[in-house]
């Protein structure tokens, strides 16, 4: 049995100001990719006697849309990778390691048309199994050009691994059995952000995690259920649910009942967090006394969402506020992405002063650079011993981490952290309110918070869907349309020949 290994992943916002190139992606081939897959773990006896051929894999997390010229060569260094091999021995599967919510400058459908480049080369006859992230786009295209998909159950994503080997699982069950899966579609008319699907809440937790059961149904392979991605501006941006299976009845009952439950859910979505709203009710909040720590997520510039990180609306409103700043109320902006700025902090040292603008060096909609004289309170060093590549920058009662890389501001710890190179985590117990560029909060981040408060901030991953600029979203969709009925009716998917 061959099978080969390939992937690309990007969260592209369509809504920000970033532009996603070569340098925004990790990029792994070979050898350093099959070590990302332990077969005999994850497959037991079924390992033996599998020829894996790993070609290439672009990670590029969250960002803006990809320039088409980086497109057009991760798809031209995968599909000549997959012909040249496929050329000495032909393929019996791929596994699609994946995400789902890509967009290319200038284009709509990539990932349907990077996978029909990738069939183009293996054939009908290979089995193509995807796992995909839960806020990627599962089109009713996309599920008919690959075989099996899967995604994470659960938000935050602590099933990364899980889902993963879930589609190896079942890319090599359907090798070993020679029958190729039924497959139901639906296309929920709902487009929602991560911030109100959080499966750590209600009604997140009833509507998503009843995929597990019903995967285990007579009959059902596998289910999969997809959030889509709220931020882009494509016909293919919804929620999904897929069943994959061998009985047509099962199949398409257990789709009919998933879609459904999502749909009556629809308006019951929320943001999990407890407390929300504008920016200056988060300072009004802050002034009420809750219980230190208080965490604030400046949600409007989401980096793990495609945010830029660096727009500095959240900063000059707090500066704006005389009450705040008398209070005695300590703050840190533990996230501000200005790499100009931390080589400057490097250049002056600790106790240095810079007398420049921080910040709004790639998005300055909202607001410009916040002007200093900054004193240069610590530098911080990367996490995995890559030097320094942030520094605290105080003024008063406010102070500012500046970072050099667009990463969450995560314990490297953290189940759901990358743990890449440029991340920056320090201790932060000195401060009594902590504000981070993400929507939900992170569990090593709720571990700190004695509060949470989520504020609904300007910016490319804006979570007020009435000021984001939709043209090309297949209407109606909720929350944007609320008074329709949705057709729900899975889509049986033709089947190619037997595996």
């Amino acid at each position: 049995m061959r099978i080969a290994i390939c992937g690309y992943a990007l969260e592209a916002s369509m809504f920000t100001m970033l532009v996603s190139t070569e340098q925004d992606f990790t990029i792994v081939r070979g050898p350093e990719l099959l070590a990302r897959y332990d077969f005999p773990r994850i497959l037991g006896a079924d390992a033996e006697g599998i020829d894996w051929v790993p070609v290439m894999r672009a990670t590029g997390g969250a960002g803006g849309p990809i320039t088409a010229a980086t497109m057009d060569g991760f798809v031209q260094e995968i599909v000549s990778g997959l012909a040249t091999a496929h050329a000495e021995a032909p393929f019996d599967g791929v596994y699609l390691d994946w995400h789902g919510a890509s967009h290319t400058v200038g284009r709509d459908h990539d990932e349907e048309d990077f996978i029909r480049a990738v069939r183009g080369v293996v054939g009908p006859e290979a089995v193509l199994s995807m796992s995909m992230d839960p806020h990627g786009n599962f089109s009713e295209e996309l599920a008919e050009l690959v075989d099996l998909a899967t995604s994470h159950r659960h938000a935050p994503h602590i099933d990364n691994a899980a889902t993963r080997e879930r589609a190896i699982r079942n890319l090599v069950t359907v090798l070993k059995t020679g029958r190729r899966p039924l497959k139901a579609h639906v296309r929920v008319p709902v487009l929602l952000p991560g911030e109100l699907t959080s499966t750590m809440e209600e009604p997140g937790t009833s509507v998503f995690l009843a995929a597990q059961p019903a995967s285990e149904r007579e009959g059902v392979l596998d289910t999969g259920i997809w959030v889509g991605f709220a931020w882009a501006d494509e016909d293919r941006n919804s929620a999904a649910v897929l069943v994959t299976g061998y009985d047509e009845a099962a199949i398409t009952a257990t789709a009919a009942e998933l879609a459904q439950r999502y749909w009556d859910a629809r308006a019951d979505f929320a943001i999990v967090t407890a407390h929300s709203g504008q920016w200056d009710e988060a300072m009004d909040f802050v002034l009420t006394g809750p219980e230190r720590q208080i965490w604030i997520a400046d949600a409007g510039d989401n980096v793990t969402a495609g945010g830029s990180g660096d727009v500095t609306f959240a900063i000059h409103e707090t500066l704006k506020r005389g009450d705040v700043l008398d209070s005695g109320v300590s703050i840190l902006f533990a996230q501000l992405i200005d790499p100009d700025t931390v080589a400057a902090a490097i250049a002056v040292g600790e106790g240095g002063v810079l007398d420049r603008g921080i910040g709004a060096t790639i998005d300055d909609r909202f607001a410009g650079p916040v002007e200093g004289p900054w004193t240069v309170t610590r530098l911080l060093e990367g996490t995995f011993g890559e030097g320094v590549v942030g520094a605290v920058l105080g003024d008063g009662r406010v102070h500012v981490a500046v970072h050099s890389a667009r990463f969450k501001f995560t314990d490297p710890q953290d189940p759901t952290s990358f743990g890449r190179p440029g991340q920056v985590w320090f201790d932060m117990s000195a401060w009594d309110v902590v504000v981070v560029k993400n929507g939900y909060f992170f569990p090593g981040q709720r571990a700190l918070a004695g509060t949470e408060y989520l504020a609904l901030t300007p910016g490319g991953t804006d979570l007020d869907v009435d000021r984001l600029p939709f043209e090309k979203v297949q209407r109606p969709v909720f929350p944007l349309d609320r008074d329709f009925e949705a057709d729900l009716a899975p889509v049986l998917l033709p089947v190619r020949q037997e595996a």
